[in-house]
């Protein structure tokens, strides 16, 4: 089988970021309505992607280590961001993750089926538990090319 060259390198903004239950179909926003992130693909098969939630509170000191424990704990549990390298398989994209806030990501594939329409590409996990309360949904993230 022969695969259509990767079209993925550049830069792409989140448009949105949903989670739909695998049980009852409702569907949810992990990180608000307008949650921002950024997934930056390399030629060359890097990539790299951080996802942030709505909202956002800045901790009180601009200093992470100084912050207290339970503004650490927020500043994880509304955010995500991994990085490492990735191959395209024409309906899917294969990310190889080397570092990650999440730490059990790392040495793991995520796996995403992928749909690409002009210039925007929608990535959906496999069922999955999700934040905020580990029920299993499938998530949905829309991004649009910016570079």
């Amino acid at each position: 089988m022969q695969l259509e060259a990767d079209p993925l390198p550049g830069v792409w903004k989140l448009v949105s970021y949903s989670a739909r239950d695998a049980d009852t179909g409702e569907v949810i926003f992990p990180f608000g309505e307008h949650a921002t992130g950024y997934l930056i693909y390399v030629a060359g098969q890097r990539m790299s992607a951080l996802v942030t939630a709505e909202g956002r509170k800045a901790l009180s000191n601009p200093n992470r280590v100084p912050a207290s424990v339970e503004e650490r704990a927020e500043a994880f549990s509304t955010s995500t961001a991994y990085m490492g390298s990735y191959r395209w398989e024409g309906d899917r994209v294969v990310h190889n993750v080397d570092v990650a806030v999440n730490q059990n990501w790392v040495g793991v594939e995520q796996v995403r089926m992928a749909k690409l329409e002009g210039n925007r590409l929608t990535l959906t996990t496999p069922p999955t538990p999700t934040h905020p309360d580990a029920k299993v949904r499938v998530g949905t993230l829309v991004w649009e090319r910016v570079a």
